[in-house]
């Protein structure tokens, strides 16, 4: 598929709204490389570190011909030798990063590398798979990716604002990050073999956290082994709905107490200005539903599920997830009538993303109230969640902005995380809320309820087990894809990676074994 946009058939609405002078995104290219900005720094340790951490893309009207956008991880660099031919006497350097798309979930796994020496910069060489799980171009049955090529390169400046300051917050990053040791270490046979019992062809990778360690084997790509499994980019799709809403909740509800969960999201938006209700039942049904049912996706209002919520005849749920305006996306998530299923919010549960968009703008406008009008839920989620357990850059797809920095998010989806990032947010949930350091950051009360039942609670769903006569409930972080984080009683994480699918990927069932394995761990 070399258009996406145009492949769908489902977006003349994004075309119409294509500014004066921009790429017309029906022209966008799966198959060209974006031509964008990169900026690096080496550290002491001969590390090649990228400036910008977050997505790296410009402004609608000015953006490249290409469908991506670029996410950069850290690599390194060294002295080349006679292996290197005519650039024997150049550096080289080499570098993780994946292609992803601000609108959507996945991404496509890659590594740069290029020589450089005087101010003068070889050819790129890059390569790419889809071994990260798939999404939004992967529908087409076509479309499987590994390539490879050389990128023209041009050296721009030889300086970098604020160096001084990004070294030191490296070295941070560093210190932050988990040892990684062989899965057979952890000392578990049952382990070893669970996670050999994984489809690989389904699985890119499995990882434990126990007791501040990461224990892993290696990824293995299309190219062969992975170089940095730590600072790899992977799409993780509705494992966002936890990532993102689902601990903003968490640690709201534990700073500002919990009722702030009941307040009535159309509190906080202006009915009339910002939005029309579509009819008097659709305003009597609003007017009921709390932040606590949109995180349920219990709201009681539009489609009835996950399928007819996504239809190609529903455009309002494509106008409401790709309009480029924040403006647009709130008149058409109101702009739909009541659930006929129910009679009301909290009855039953239906898979609407967009009920974790709104759940995201409900906290977002929380937030402003408590803290002031600069403060966001990406901010937030960035010092008071991620910060604390030791995660430096989470990043995540936005909406647009002219300017091209970080917009809103999107709530279900977009979350780019590495496995390391994805450990920690498990051990998180699993330690209670509390973080490496003993500081309680979720709310204690939410999260001693969520191993009682095994129903889906506020984003997270249940892995629910038997062992030796006892019920467990594991909660989890779901995506599509197969990717999965596990928050277990007994402190461990585990994280599961789809590989290239989006519709498959380990099933419960094919993960019960590697769970009730972990859980013996540490009675051995």
């Amino acid at each position: 598929m070399q258009n996406p946009w145009a492949w769908w058939g489902l977006f003349d609405f994004l075309k119409e709204q294509d500014p004066a002078g921009a790429a017309k995104i029906f022209d966008l290219d799966a198959q060209l490389f974006p031509g964008l900005d990169i900026e690096f720094f080496t550290s002491s340790d001969n590390r090649l570190v990228p400036v910008q951490r977050d997505i790296i893309r410009k402004p609608i009207v000015d953006r490249t011909n290409s469908f991506w956008e670029i996410i950069a991880g850290p690599g390194r660099v060294w002295a080349a030798s006679q292996v290197d031919g005519a650039y024997s006497s150049w550096n080289k350097a080499v570098f993780p990063f994946s292609f992803v798309q601000s609108q959507e979930g996945e991404a496509l796994i890659g590594l740069a590398s290029f020589y450089y020496k005087d101010g003068k910069v070889s050819k790129t060489k890059v390569q790419l798979s889809s071994d990260s799980a798939g999404g939004f171009i992967f529908w087409d049955p076509d479309f499987d990716v590994k390539a490879w090529g050389e990128i023209p390169t041009v050296q721009t400046s030889t300086t970098i604002a604020n160096e001084s300051s990004l070294q030191n917050d490296y070295v941070v990053e560093c210190a932050n990050r988990l040892p990684i040791k062989p899965l057979a270490e952890l000392g578990s046979q049952a382990v070893v073999d669970a996670v050999a019992a994984l489809d690989p062809i389904a699985t890119l990778s499995a990882a434990i956290m126990y007791n501040g360690t990461l224990y892993m084997d290696p990824v293995k790509t299309s190219f062969g082994v992975h170089p940095y499994p730590q600072d790899m980019r992977v799409g993780v799709w509705s494992v966002t709905k936890s990532l993102v809403p689902g601990l903003a909740a968490l640690c709201l509800a534990e700073k500002y107490g919990t009722d702030f969960l009941d307040t009535k999201i159309v509190d906080y938006f202006n009915a009339g200005e910002e939005f029309d209700y579509v009819d008097a039942a659709s305003e009597a049904r609003w007017k009921q539903v709390t932040l606590r049912n949109a995180l349920q996706m219990s709201t009681g209002m539009g489609a009835i599920d996950y399928d007819t919520n996504w239809a190609s005849d529903n455009l309002n749920t494509y106008k409401w997830s790709y309009s480029y305006k924040i403006e647009d996306m709130i008149r058409y998530y109101f702009n739909v009538a009541p659930n006929p299923e129910v009679t009301g919010p909290g009855q039953k549960f239906a898979y609407i993303d967009q009920d974790m968009w709104i759940a995201s703008m409900v906290m977002d406008r929380f937030i402003k109230q408590k803290q002031g009008p600069d403060a966001s839920l990406i901010k937030f989620l960035r010092s008071e969640v991620y910060k604390p357990i030791g995660v430096d850059h989470f990043a995540l797809g936005t909406n647009y902005t002219d300017s091209g920095e970080l917009g809103y998010t999107y709530g279900g989806w977009g979350a780019l995380p590495t496995i390391d990032i994805l450990a920690k947010a498990g051990r998180l949930v699993a330690s209670g809320g509390v973080t490496p350091n003993g500081r309680q950051i979720l709310s204690k009360e939410l999260l001693s309820t969520y191993a009682s039942n095994g129903d889906y609670q506020l984003t997270f769903w249940k892995q629910n087990l038997t062992i030796d006569g006892k019920e467990i409930h594991v909660p989890n972080m779901s995506g599509a894809g197969g990717n999965k984080v596990y928050a277990l009683p007994n402190g461990m994480s585990v994280v599961i990676l789809g590989r290239d699918n989006f519709d498959g990927g380990p099933t419960d069932e094919q993960t019960a074994p590697l769970i009730v394995a972990a859980l013996k761990v540490t009675n051995q």
